[in-house]
């Protein structure tokens, strides 16, 4: 398909379900690690995870060794920045929360902080 990045489903739960549960907690997927390890050697480019908000720690970072190269986490970033708005009524605190719990997926939950160096190169 001369793609450079591919999506793959692999029990992942793209979104909110509904408007109505926009702001519960998302069903926790069970990921396929063997299947996103198949498509990883067939395809041999990097694979992307919708759906990565409320996927379970451990899973998410097996995916990442198994190929997942970039997860999307829409809903957790949103959820973040709709809770702050609504109780502080303020865009500043609800922007401030985004980049708050951004940086604490990234280095907290998602184990990438400091990796700059291990992907970018300065020579």
């Amino acid at each position: 398909t001369n793609c450079d990045w591919l999506s793959v489903a692999i029990g992942n739960i793209h979104g909110a379900i509904s408007d109505g549960y926009k702001d519960q907690k998302k069903v926790a997927a069970r990921l396929n690690l063997d299947h996103l390890a198949s498509l990883a050697q067939a395809t041999g480019i990097p694979l992307v995870l919708h759906g990565g908000s409320g996927i379970p720690r451990d899973y998410v970072l097996a995916a990442f060794k198994r190929g997942i190269a970039k997860i999307n986490i829409g809903t957790e970033i949103r959820q973040a920045y709709d809770r702050a708005l609504h109780s502080t009524d303020n865009i500043s605190a609800a922007q401030d929360a985004v980049y708050e719990r951004t940086k604490w997926l990234i280095s907290d939950y998602f184990e990438l902080e400091n990796l700059r160096e291990k992907v970018i190169t300065t020579d």
